[in-house]
């Protein structure tokens, strides 16, 4: 069983049970939701065709009629998984509340994650199952709880698919942020497990943000090497290309 670090869990659910404030997240007005719609209207989003990287191509068409090529970056190195949305441009002041969220366990961010998801349509409706691109069990232990985790079963829900926990992440790997791509991937190197039998099926990993996308290709790797036929990549939000 995997260890849970009964303190910090218990402050999380602690905050999410006692703060019963309506105030947006983003402006501090006084609102009925978590997001004013003054504040939901301006966030970035990452619309028209899209590479299989999950960045903007200007060819292709905007409503997905013609697919976009591939870039150059992945024209050099092909991603293993086949297509990856993200609905959101991972920028301001979207980061800050995903910062919130993750870095202080700030459950209360999560409601406004929540009323993100709630009017996003599954792109792939035809995939088995969503599969979350888990934390390090020590990652969960610091936190109190796995934001993929909880991402995915919360999209489950909402889109009506199974959520299905195939991988574990068996390297505690160093925070990527800030690191090259290829420090990025050096990092990763066998660093996921697949804990369950995934032949045949074709599912939809999930994760909060996708920057280099050096997880999800380390991740959609492992799970193919076990016998996936497909694995396609969704998170919340995308970095722009840098």
């Amino acid at each position: 069983m995997t260890p849970v670090n009964l303190i910090e869990a218990t402050k999380v659910y602690c905050r999410l049970f006692f703060d019963q404030s309506c105030r947006c997240l983003f402006c501090g007005q006084t609102q009925s939701h978590q997001v004013c719609p003054s504040c939901l209207v301006l966030l970035a989003r990452l619309d028209g065709p899209l590479c299989r990287c999950g960045l903007h191509h200007p060819a292709g068409s905007p409503d997905g009629g013609i697919p976009a090529p591939l870039c150059g970056r992945c024209l050099r190195q092909p991603p293993p998984f086949t297509a990856s949305q993200a609905p959101l441009h991972y920028s301001f002041p979207l980061d800050r509340l995903i910062g919130r969220y993750k870095y202080r366990g700030d459950l209360v961010a999560e409601r406004g994650i929540e009323q993100l998801l709630a009017d996003t349509p599954c792109p792939w409706p035809d995939m088995d199952a969503l599969c979350a691109l888990p934390a390090h069990w020590r990652r969960r232990w610091q936190r109190g709880f796995d934001q993929s985790q909880r991402l995915t079963d919360r999209l489950a829900s909402l889109w009506g698919m199974p959520s299905l926990t195939a991988l574990t992440r068996q390297q505690a790997t160093p925070m990527q942020q800030g690191l090259s791509r290829r420090q990025r991937r050096r990092n990763l190197h066998g660093a996921f497990a697949c804990t369950r039998p995934v032949t045949g099926l074709k599912l939809l990993l999930v994760d909060d943000v996708m920057t280099t996308g050096s997880s999800a290709r380390a991740a959609a790797e492992c799970l193919l090497r076990h016998g996936a036929t497909e694995v396609r990549v969704w998170t919340l939000a995308r970095t722009r290309e840098r």
